[in-house]
Parts: structure tokens; sequence; C-alpha cells
């Protein structure tokens, strides 16, 4: 059997058309093998890494890249660490800190896997094979609802309504009366108990994200939690995806991304039903 194929000649305007074998592709049961990683050379520097406390609670606890234990074993000296963060979850806007073997203060913004890259280079300018960290941040908080968007310039806002709540009263918990490092606490739950209170950790505006509202221990014996993004607006009007991920007792429960136009728009995304443990899309 031949397929067909039009060939054009240079300098003309006409095509013939040509007969072409079809590509017959063989089902084998061989495995693929990749190819093997070269050896690194014989006076290549080791990179030693590691990272710690591992694992960590975003946002606000600070974790240690290390490679102080990278060695070069012709005794020639280390001169350079090149560290750079090689992975992070979708929407994070997590940086590796500045600095040399030793890189401290790194915050995860959101939950899910940070992976540190270290390449050293000896005083003869050769480099090491590249050593990884993985670091793992889960949430502490027994529920932790983080946000983030595609486009910059479009200021999204994250809600969560207590059971009954309606947008922009004390029963939402959102920038203007939820940040607790500006004094903003939302009494919910059980009166004067703190850790049934909705806190606002994370708020973007320029950027992309994350945004991030968590409650230790939730009471939700009143009913449900919804969740809600604002379209605030911004310098940009058009459509903007949004992602909403809902941690439950540290686990991902629920995720979705929509496209959301316009500007002003409320839009709910999930109900969180606490005590059955149940995220539903709205």
């Amino acid at each position: 059997m031949f397929g067909s194929i039009l060939l054009s000649v240079m300098g003309c305007n006409d095509y013939a058309l040509v007969e072409k074998p079809d590509v017959i592709i063989e089902d084998t049961d061989e495995p693929v093998v990749p190819p093997p990683t070269p050896p690194a050379p014989a006076d290549a520097p080791v990179a030693d890494c590691s990272v710690s406390p591992n694992p960590v609670a975003p946002p606000f606890e600070a974790a240690t890249f290390d490679g102080s234990g990278s060695y070069d074993p012709n005794g020639l000296a280390i001169t350079d660490y090149n560290w750079e963060l090689s992975e992070k979850p979708q929407g994070s806007a997590a940086t590796m800190p500045g600095g040399g073997a030793v890189r401290s203060g790194f915050m995860a913004d959101q939950a899910g896997l940070y992976v540190g890259r270290l390449v050293v280079t000896n005083e003869a300018g050769v480099q090491s094979p590249a050593c990884e960290a993985e670091l793992e941040a889960i949430p502490a908080q027994n529920l932790w609802v983080e946000m983030y968007w595609t486009l910059a310039g479009d200021d999204m806002d994250l809600h969560l309504l207590a059971p009954g709540g309606t947008p922009t009263s004390d029963l939402d918990c959102y920038y203007v009366n939820c940040n607790e490092s500006q004094g903003d606490v939302l009494d919910w739950g059980v009166p004067g108990v703190s850790a049934d209170n909705p806190r606002l950790d994370l708020d973007d505006i320029w950027g992309t994200g994350p945004e991030n509202i968590n409650i230790d221990n939730p009471d939700g014996s009143n009913g449900g939690f919804t969740v809600v993004v604002h379209d605030f607006g911004g310098g940009n009007p058009g459509a903007n995806d949004v992602t909403v991920n809902i941690y439950l007792n540290g686990q991902l429960a629920w995720t979705q991304t929509r496209t959301l136009t316009g500007d002003l728009d409320y839009h709910n995304f999930a109900q969180i039903d606490w005590n059955n443990g149940t995220v539903t899309g709205l």
C-alpha cells in the first residue's frame, strides 16, 4: 500500500504527485533502554547535598539547602557552588536563596515537592555531576486552600466562606479582614478558640500568586465551607486560568483549573464538607 506526497521543484510552481511507501511500525516487546549515563571524569569533584528540616510546613517554616560536604577526590579546592531550584509545584513563586555552599532561609510557599540541584566546580574549572536534594512541603493545618493564576497584572483574591457566610461579611475570610500579620482576626466556630479561626497567610496583587487560607482545626458543625475566587481586576481584563488546590489533613483532596473572564465577578469554586471529609466542585 502506498501513500502520496506533493513535491515542489525549486523555481517552478508545478507540483508532482509522487508515491511513497506507508510507514509501518512494528510492535515489539523489546523494552526501551535509555543510554547509560557517561561516567564522571576522573578528576571531577563530588557534589554532596542535603536539605533540612524535611518536611517543612508551608509557607513560613524555613529550610536550608546544604552543599558543604562537597569535595574533590584529588584534593583540589571547591571554588563554586551552583545551586538552583530545579523543580517546584506549579504556581509556586519560591526561589533558591543566594549564598555559597549553604543556602538558608528557603521558603516553600505551596504544598508539594521542591528539588534543589547542586553542581560544584573545582579550582581547575572541572564541574561535578549534579546532586539533587528533595524537600517535601506538607501543610500543618487540617484545612489548607491555595490559589494561583497564569497571567500577571490581574488581581485574583481568594475567599473562604464559613457555613452560612456571604462574600465580604465577617463569615468571609479574605484580604480585608483575615490577615493575622496585620492584626485582622476572625472568630469562627467556638467563641474564644483560636484553632478554628481562618488565616490568610499569602496575598498577591500584581503577580500570579500563590494565595493561601488555612484553618488549624475547622469547626464544620454548622455546615460546609465555600471556596470563592474574586476577579478583582487589573491590567488584564481578558481570560485568565485560575487554579485552586484544597488539602484536607495534609493530603490533596481536590484541584481544579478554570478560565475566568471579566473583572469584579465572584466565582464559586468548591464546597468543603468538613465532617464528611469531601470536596465538591460548584
